[in-house]
């Protein structure tokens, strides 16, 4: 939050997580923790409702329940089409409209490899154990193949619990975990919705336009987690949108040209090394992710120490650096193989 420059407001921000407990496909689980809090758990439709109505009090004006269907550049000024055939004129797009939107294509840019979005599906539970502080993060073929589930408290007795996988049956897979951790918990809401691990595009802006996101795939392929990236690049894109709607030609689009650049002095280093962790980590097996596990056990001060859950590029160039994960590789090349011809 102060990253992006907000405050945590009473009416979105709901537990503070000082770590997180690991399970792997086999024996105990794994917990690093932290003295100072490291993440704040938010209800991301109020953080929406609220960052919404803080923008029309400052002059914005929001239109709900309405789709851009086209853009469309003209030698005057660029349009963006509505859904009901309506247009609207504009100097600067920012598309932050999320994985799935065909803007940038028609802006001239490449969207994302959109072959890399996980099916996802999350419950918020209620009535179950209390889980604390920590975050749970469940791994192995039977829970969540290539990806792994989760459990976040929101509460004394409640969590949101979901998984991401492209293999099997993501709902069968959650059923079975939550019948399998909390049994007597009940589901007090349902939403599915899609995970992208693809990484960022190539480029992020064009004349009178420019990518925020999701859309921009500026999202950290490890977790699927998006909205301390995607909220600074959204912070950079609308400083760089406002400055180049004061200008013309080649200044204007100097504006949405260094934000490209800015962005990706900020996070480009750490999505780089989120994208080999997660590469190496989806094909592995069950076996080789338990000798994983198993080595990062003997390094939790280490992990507890420099560990940070958005920037995260610093502890995973630490650990593949380690001797012990080395004698792995082998392991992690055959699991590759094997990953492709299965």
């Amino acid at each position: 939050m102060e990253l992006l420059g907000l405050e945590a407001h009473s009416s979105f921000s709901q537990k503070l997580i000082h770590g997180a407990r690991f399970f792997p496909p086999h024996g105990e689980s794994i917990e690093v923790r932290k003295k100072d809090p490291v993440a704040l758990i938010l209800n991301r439709m109020k953080l929406d409702q609220f960052l919404a109505k803080r923008a029309v009090a400052e002059g914005v004006e929001l239109r709900t329940k309405t789709r851009a269907s086209k853009f469309e550049r003209r030698a005057d000024e660029d349009s963006l089409t509505l859904a009901d055939g309506s247009k609207v004129a504009s100097k600067v797009v920012i598309d932050a409209s999320g994985a799935g939107s065909r803007l940038p294509e028609q802006a001239g840019l490449q969207a994302p490899d959109w072959a890399q979005i996980l099916p996802g599906l999350q419950y918020e539970l209620v009535e179950m154990k209390e889980q604390g502080d920590l975050v749970e993060l469940f791994f192995g073929s039977k829970r969540a193949p290539g990806f792994f589930a989760w459990s976040i408290p929101t509460g004394k007795n409640s969590a949101r619990v979901g998984l991401a996988s492209k293999k099997g049956n993501v709902k069968k897979f959650l059923d079975d975990l939550v019948k399998e951790q909390w049994p007597r918990s009940t589901i007090d809401a349902t939403k599915s919705g899609s995970v992208l691990v693809s990484g960022p595009v190539a480029r992020c802006w064009s004349p009178g336009f420019i990518m925020v996101g999701d859309a921009a795939g500026q999202v950290k392929q490890t977790t699927g987690g998006g909205i301390v990236i995607g909220g600074y690049c959204g912070k950079l894109g609308g400083i760089a949108a406002a400055s180049a709607a004061n200008h013309n030609g080649t200044e204007a689009e100097q504006f949405l040209r260094n934000y490209d650049t800015q962005w990706r002095e900020k996070f480009g280093s750490d999505l780089r090394k989120m994208s080999l962790a997660r590469k190496l980590f989806a094909s592995l097996s069950d076996e080789t992710l338990d000798r994983l596990f198993s080595v990062l056990r003997d390094n939790v001060v280490e992990i507890e120490a420099e560990g940070d859950m958005d920037f995260q590029g610093k502890i995973i160039m630490k650990m593949l650096k380690k001797r012990n994960v080395a004698t792995l590789l082998p392991r992690v090349a055959a699991d590759a193989v094997k990953a492709i011809f299965s």
